[in-house]
């Protein structure tokens, strides 16, 4: 490409951008050379570039995915007291509610209230009640000095207490899919062993009376949730029932 020929006065050369301008004209003329340079230029800042942007964008996505919103203080304030309430509301339709909300409550500190997991989770306190009613109880039995009665009573509270272990560790099952006429079947059986471990003894006392109560107030908190939870469940399906055919079933016509 020809350049045209311009003077001192009549033209202007820039060379950061390469160009060079009539002043009559206001033209701009490219220098094949500064053009071939801002090429060259031009490809290894992209390449040094593309690196450094790809980067930065991936740190940018990582942060916006990974970065979880922060409560404040206040929100935290409303979301807990909005689950007690809840939990109050719960626990005041049972035997205990003291008893109720302080064995919930732990397990619910950011989470919303259901029924369901509230069932479980006093379902599983009376298990592990349960667990520590039986260790006394196999103290005890080892013990050289119990009188003949005391000792049978304690062999039937062992039996008992096992056989309540089963039926919680099945009304667990039940409550896992979502269950409640099952577990309400399954776990009613741990009250009756309970009574029949306590009634062989002398007047309903036994030797480990604390651990005892606390498997009897936490079972009759946990059936108390259950009753409530079966208030809100579809009435069942009635079952239609087929009459007998009679003798007339397969005459066609009428009969005189």
């Amino acid at each position: 490409m020809e350049m045209p020929k311009m003077g001192g006065r009549d033209a202007l050369y820039i060379r950061r951008c390469g160009c060079v301008y009539s002043k009559k004209t206001q033209v701009p003329y490219l220098s094949p050379f500064v053009s071939d340079l801002q090429t060259s230029f031009s490809r290894e800042e992209t390449m040094d570039f593309i690196p450094k942007t790809s980067f930065i964008l991936l740190v940018t996505l990582s942060f916006l995915l990974l970065t979880k919103p922060v409560l404040s203080s206040r929100d935290i304030h409303i979301v807990q007291r909005e689950i007690q309430e809840d939990i109050n509301q719960l626990c005041q339709k049972t035997t205990d509610p003291a008893l109720c909300a302080n064995t919930i409550k732990p397990h619910f500190a950011q989470n919303k209230l259901s029924a369901i997991k509230a069932l479980d989770v006093e379902v599983e306190a009376t298990l592990a009640e349960a667990k520590t009613a039986l260790g006394k109880i196999q103290t005890l039995e080892n013990k050289k000095d119990n009188t003949k009665s005391t000792k049978d009573s304690l062999d039937v509270c062992d039996d008992q207490y096992n056989s309540m272990l089963d039926a919680i560790e099945e009304t667990k099952q039940a409550i896992a899919k979502n269950d409640v006429t099952t577990a309400k079947f399954k776990f009613s059986a741990v009250i009756s062993y309970h009574s029949a471990c306590r009634d062989t003894f002398k007047g309903g006392v036994t030797p480990f009376d604390k651990d005892s109560n606390a498997v009897y107030k936490l079972g009759g908190i946990a059936l108390d949730i259950i009753a409530d939870i079966e208030k809100s469940l579809p009435p069942p399906r009635s079952t239609p029932t087929q009459s007998a055919p009679s003798a007339f079933s397969s005459v066609i016509g009428t009969v005189s």
